[in-house]
């Protein structure tokens, strides 16, 4: 008599990490290529990533049919978007700011929830868009280092988290947001970034040892502060992942949530720097 076989949870397992393993190689393919040839290449990539992660945004914070209200923010951020592209951010910016200002006043109860949320996420979302291409465009070759350098201590910290918290265990941190992130697995990404910051100072004659080695341990805190930030807006909306456009992975906001969140005091800087 035939049974029907059961895959084991191992198998399943290192099914699923197959996956992630795959998607994750070419997705960063694709982001590293980009991020080489750096210019427009590198503007429409972050660009196209902010109008994915505003997309997948929007599916976690909406209950109600796409309505009017929705439309224009939406519309909004496309404006945005084009500004980040072709100049004039502050301008757009400031525009989206005065238009959800002028939804939420005129709305109520669950559309004004809904608007309010949307357009935080318009605002968190254009930080890709805005943030990264920043940091690449920064003078001589000094930006294409610090965009890898940004990438490798994201990467780094996720990965060892991973598996660091997968290995250890141990108290969780915020189980009521994060039911499965570890104490052990924060430190261990944190310590993660710190040796690609460690490095980066050693081989890099730009990087200061010291600078290079507390910004990543601080960015590493930055990225996982990132990643709870989305937790936590999925926990608040019932939502597990942010959509399932990546195998393996769930959606782009559940991958860069962390690059977001680490990207932004990264611009400040070398904006501010660059003022002086």
């Amino acid at each position: 008599m035939n049974r029907a076989h059961k895959p084991s949870s191992s198998r399943i397992l290192s099914s699923e990490l197959g996956l992630r393993v795959v998607s994750a190689i070419v997705l960063i393919v694709i982001v590293v290529a980009a991020a080489w040839a750096g210019g427009t290449a590198f503007k429409l990539i972050c660009a196209v990533l902010s109008a994915l992660v505003f997309y997948e945004w929007q599916m976690m914070v909406s209950r109600t049919p796409f309505n009017m209200p929705e439309a224009v923010l939406t519309g909004g951020f496309g404006l945005m978007l084009l500004a980040a592209l072709f100049g004039g951010f502050g301008w757009a910016l400031a525009l989206f700011v005065v238009l959800g200002l002028a939804l939420e006043l005129t709305h109520h109860g669950r559309e004004r929830s809904e608007i309010r949320w949307i357009g935080i996420g318009a605002l968190y979302c254009i930080i890709a868009a805005i943030a990264l291409p920043a940091i690449r465009e920064v003078g001589g070759f000094l930006g294409i280092k610090l965009i890898f350098f940004l990438f490798l201590l994201v990467w780094v910290t996720d990965i060892a988290a991973y598996f660091t918290g997968r290995s250890i265990g141990g108290p969780k941190i915020l189980p009521a947001i994060s039911p499965k992130k570890t104490w052990s697995g924060s430190i261990g990404g944190m310590l993660g970034a710190i040796v690609v910051g460690a490095l980066f100072g050693i081989w890099v004659d730009e990087f200061a040892f010291w600078t290079s080695t507390i910004a990543a341990a601080v960015l590493s805190v930055t990225a996982q502060a990132g990643d709870f930030f989305e937790s936590w807006v999925k926990r608040l909306h019932g939502v597990k992942d942010s959509s399932h456009l990546i195998p393996g992975h769930g959606g782009f906001l559940d991958r860069v949530d962390g690059l977001i969140a680490a990207a932004l005091p990264v611009a400040v800087v070398v904006g501010l720097n660059q003022a002086v």
